[in-house]
């Protein structure tokens, strides 16, 4: 385990330190940087690296605590939480599907069929009906959701056909109709695994039955591929949503020569004024952003996306996610 985290703090008037120390530590456990059972750093010694008060990182591990995220083992320290069980999980699918079939049959026997006639209009619609899964997406924004909607889609297995329930997790948690009333023959959830605990929170809330399934991500080559080639020299504007400062800025320094103190950062707090850098400037946002840069007219010639996709655990995960008697033992 080492003793320092590569997490960047910044004077942000709106987003406290304790918060950017939990935005960062939750991407790098989201992202797999930190996988289940590493060790954090002791309190005294991250707060000794990042020259902040014990206070305030101890805050950031007790909110990770309480998302389910780390686990804190008096006396020992605090580690990265595991995984959850992908055996009950499926068990839970198991019992929903005898749930399902008890019904059938006993509509079945109510209509005077008899175990052989039940069996043969069974497997006669079996196959000759396509393999129709509903799926809910839950994002920050229903944008967003369209947006990892088409990536999820190309890694279903090849015999689903897909249909996408695309929702904001604010609407969710505020007892939308529409948004809940999709969820009548919905099932799965798809959500950002450090968004997890909160959508499944809201799922209890409202009396859903849902398996959450946190996916992850990870820049794209393309993208690296432009971080490397930044000239140090030239204006940078990072444009992100207050929430995400310190991992952009984090993954900012991890894959460009531009040094993250000396970035312009912008957020969806900012003013117009602060919209109007320079002529010189390139902005370089995270896709929830684009609303905002159209609406202070930067030109899209001066943007660069942080654009990410599904991580290859991820990929691996959505592939086996349907198909439960295969290959879930070989998930990490």
């Amino acid at each position: 385990m080492s003793e320092s985290l590569p997490v960047t703090l910044i004077d942000d008037e709106h987003t406290p330190i304790y918060l950017q120390l939990v935005h960062q530590i939750r991407y790098l456990i989201t992202g797999r940087e930190l996988v289940a059972g590493a060790k954090l750093p002791a309190v005294r010694n991250l707060a000794a690296q990042l020259s902040v008060n014990t206070g305030t990182v101890a805050l950031a591990y007790r909110t990770l605590q309480r998302e389910g995220l780390v686990v804190s083992q008096r006396g020992q320290g605090t580690y990265v939480a595991p995984g959850g069980n992908d055996a009950s999980r499926v068990g839970l699918r198991e019992a929903l599907l005898v749930e399902a079939l008890d019904e059938l049959i006993k509509r079945a026997y109510a209509l005077g069929f008899d175990p052989v006639g039940i069996r043969q209009h069974l497997v006669a619609q079996l196959h000759n009906r396509l393999r129709h899964v509903p799926l809910a997406i839950a994002m920050p924004s229903v944008a967003a959701a369209i947006k990892y909607q088409h990536l999820v889609k190309r890694l279903l297995p090849t015999n689903v056909v897909p249909s996408f329930h695309t929702i904001a997790i604010g609407a969710l948690e505020a007892g939308d109709p529409d948004t809940l009333a999709g969820y009548r023959d919905t099932f799965f959830t798809i959500t950002f695994s450090a968004m997890v605990p909160r959508v499944d929170a809201a799922l209890r809330r409202h009396s859903l039955r849902s398996e959450v399934i946190g996916i992850t991500a990870r820049l794209t080559e393309a993208t690296r591929e432009r971080l490397r080639s930044v000239d140090p020299s030239k204006p940078y504007v990072l444009v992100t949503e207050a929430r995400n400062v310190g991992s952009a800025l984090t993954l900012v320094a991890q894959h460009s020569r531009l040094d993250p103190r000396r970035l312009l950062i912008l957020t969806e707090l900012s003013s117009p004024e602060e919209f109007a850098a320079g002529p010189d400037h390139t902005y370089i946002y995270t896709f929830g952003m684009t609303p905002t840069l159209d609406a202070n007219a930067v030109h899209p010639a001066r943007r660069l996306e942080l654009e990410f996709t599904l991580s290859d655990e991820t990929t691996l995960h959505l592939q086996h996610m349907l198909e439960p008697s295969r290959g879930s033992a070989n998930i990490p």
